[in-house]
């Protein structure tokens, strides 16, 4: 027995050129409405329709670990998450989308004698012996590793991924400094084995992934990079403001499925942001940037926090309620603590205009993120445009399925200035506290 998956899609065009050209399967059978691609012994099929139908999960299968870190290397701008292993079901894989959002999946099954161990992505940049050594959890642009290399035997990961969490534990023992990510979970695990530590150097603004009381009475010094990325920040939350009230990416979908046929008076409406309500939650360094922005759209600021705040501009304090209800669009500006996690939920989310957007570049769990998709579904507000998730990387598909939500890959900070300007400052942080003097940025 043999058997074709078959999918509904808008546009036969776009599909070819996307699973043809793109993923460069072969075109198995053309039956003018429906077109069948190939890929080794499976089978899909793609049909005309009005709709597309995107759920489920399209899996690609490999022979070898090596083969799928070249598929990513070839398909890195559709994927969603880096390769990783994943021990519980003994895969190796990384996830992508299609140009209509169906999910793929880049996999290989390890065999049953295989070592279910990852080889050791950690080499030495600059091996020496007079050197204090740094674990570095993932390569930075290449002016902070020169910093680091004049001052530590650089120990670092040089995988296209994430560390597992035991790689971390295997690498920390005989190191002195570590320069980590947000991604990169800093428990107890972490640091008691590490008899050598001084100081976590975190190349982000937030540091709710390091146990901060553990490292304390360790006597670690724990550091991060605020000020640098700020301006990059508020950039990219108003790009997210623009895309979800102007409805943008929708819009760009319609029209390369080639259903644009003309001007119409009812195409695509969205929400004005002249003249309207902002409202920030958070107003520190990032959301007063933002908010400053939102000064040349003639908009009504308002913002609450613990305290209020002396402002270059004109913008109003109010209670967090009178946020909710008067907001057209709220943006999030909040460190993850356990007072701020899930703070926007149900009651939050039914206090908001229907006509609202929910914009969220801070920490994906300050949002109750099943709660957020019933919102959406149900119209509570208009769209949400999000750069953070509360499960990073996955990304819940009922959430990628729904139109009225913009989706960013965590890329607040992602202009080459401000990431070169975050790893000199991680990488000053580090030698500082090493050499025995103030680090610029230095949160115990």
């Amino acid at each position: 027995m043999s058997g074709i998956v078959f999918f509904k899609t808008q546009s036969l065009h776009a599909t070819k050129k996307f699973y043809l050209n793109k993923l460069g399967l072969k075109l198995w059978l053309d039956q003018g409405e429906c077109h069948i691609y190939a890929h080794d012994d499976m089978l899909i099929g793609f049909c005309k329709a009005e709709y597309s139908s995107t759920q489920g999960t399209i899996t690609f299968l490999y022979d070898s670990q090596t083969l799928v870190d070249k598929a990513y290397t070839q398909f890195k701008d559709i994927s969603t998450t880096a390769p990783k292993l994943n021990p519980k079901f003994r895969i190796y894989h990384f996830w992508g989308k299609d140009h209509e959002n169906r999910t793929l999946e880049f996999q290989y099954f390890l065999k049953p004698d295989e070592d279910i161990e990852y080889r050791n992505p950690i080499e030495i940049l600059n091996p020496t012996s007079n050197k204090p050594k740094l674990l570095l959890t993932r390569m930075l642009p290449q002016n902070a590793v020169d910093i680091l290399q004049k001052t530590f035997e650089v120990h670092a990961n040089l995988a296209q991924r994430a560390l597992l969490h035991n790689e971390l534990i295997d690498n920390i023992a005989d190191k002195h400094a570590l320069l980590c990510l947000l991604n990169d979970r800093i428990d107890a695990s972490v640091i008691e084995p590490a008899k050598c530590l001084k100081v976590i150097s975190n190349y982000a603004v937030g540091y709710n992934n390091i146990d901060l009381e553990v490292a304390k009475n360790h006597g670690i010094a724990v550091c991060n990079t605020p000020g640098v990325l700020t301006e990059s920040t508020a950039d990219l939350a108003w790009a997210l403001i623009m895309a979800t009230s102007r409805r943008t990416v929708e819009s760009d979908v319609f029209t390369r499925c080639g259903k644009f046929t003309g001007w119409e008076p009812l195409l695509f409406l969205g929400q004005d942001v002249h003249h309207r309500t902002l409202g920030i939650l958070g107003m520190g360094r990032i959301g007063k940037a933002v908010a400053q922005r939102a000064v040349g759209f003639g908009m009504r600021i308002i913002y609450s926090g613990p305290s209020e705040k002396a402002l270059d501009f004109e913008a109003e304090y109010v209670d967090f309620n009178t946020l909710l209800k008067e907001s057209d669009i709220l943006s999030l500006h909040l460190p993850l603590t356990d007072r701020t996690k899930h703070l926007i939920s149900e009651n939050e989310l039914k206090q908001m205009k229907p006509s609202a957007i929910l914009i969220n570049t801070a920490r994906g769990a300050i949002i109750d993120e099943k709660m957020l998709i019933h919102a959406l579904r149900e119209k509570w507000i208009f769209a949400a445009g999000l750069d953070v998730y509360e499960h990073e990387p996955e990304i819940p598909s009922e959430l990628a399925l729904l139109s009225n939500v913009v989706l960013l890959p965590h890329i607040g900070s992602a202009s080459l200035d401000t990431r070169q300007k975050m790893g000199t400052l991680a990488a000053e942080n580090a030698i500082a506290i090493i050499t025995g003097k103030d680090a610029p940025a230095r949160v115990i």
